[in-house]
């Protein structure tokens, strides 16, 4: 049996060069920092990253930075710090002194904890409505856990909901694949952008899309589906900042 298990994972590390190699597109990549400002310094501490982001991180720059504050989910009340970029940005990211002093001085003085990092890659194939979402307020995150060898079902189910997504054509969702394997960390993040609350009361109509491509009944068979492979799903609201 353990000989069975390794001839398959060598397979999979084989298919994964072979597709590296075939596929010269770089990878977009988003680092995430969990930050809780300090009491009664939430306004400075926005100042501060604003002040450091365009300084260090500004928009059109391969580790171009964003700040988001989470509304609702377990962590409310904190930050999420995101920069984007690839594998190459994270090389050539500022690691000199003046980037670290220009941190502490206008962004570490009002953090009270650092929370988790890490690293994303967006899915192309499986996210749909990315030119919307770049302009819409707000968002809802779902860190998805899965039941172990189950990302290949996973990946079929989000491709009937992209399908849905873009019959819809009037609801974004963007899919990013965990870069970094952690105890207890999520395997997938699903984002839905909107721009007010109350656009979470008006009915997209998603049941009624998803039957009419999928068949009658399809959509009770892609809830099984997701309860057999989906172990936890972690939701939060996000603000943009």
């Amino acid at each position: 049996m353990r000989n069975l298990i390794m001839i398959v994972v060598a397979c999979m590390v084989c298919y994964a060069t072979a597709m590296g190699q075939g596929d010269n597109k770089p990878a977009k990549l988003y680092e995430t920092i969990y930050l809780q400002p300090k009491a009664g310094m939430a306004k400075q501490f926005e100042e501060g990253v604003a002040a450091h982001n365009n300084k260090f991180h500004a928009s059109g720059k391969d580790n171009e930075a964003m700040l988001r504050r989470v509304e609702y989910g377990n962590k409310a009340g904190w930050y999420v710090w995101v920069m984007g970029g690839s594998y190459a940005s994270l090389d050539n990211r500022p690691e000199d002194e003046s980037h670290s002093t220009d941190w502490e001085e206008n962004v570490g003085k009002y953090v009270e904890e650092y929370g988790d990092v890490d690293l994303w890659s967006y899915n192309e194939e499986l996210s749909y409505g990315m030119d919307k979402f770049k302009n819409q307020k707000r968002y809802e995150t779902w860190s998805v856990y899965l039941k172990p060898w189950e990302r290949y079902r996973f990946n079929n189910a989000l491709k009937k909901i992209k399908a849905a997504h873009e019959k819809m054509g009037n609801r974004t969702m963007l899919v990013f694949n965990s870069e970094v394997s952690r105890k207890g960390g999520p395997d997938v993040g699903l984002v839905w952008g909107y721009d007010k609350f109350n656009d979470l009361e008006t009915d997209s109509k998603m049941i009624e899309t998803f039957e009419e491509i999928h068949g009658q009944g399809s959509w009770r068979l892609f809830l099984e589906e997701w309860k057999d492979v989906v172990e936890d799903v972690d939701m939060e609201h996000r603000l943009k900042i």
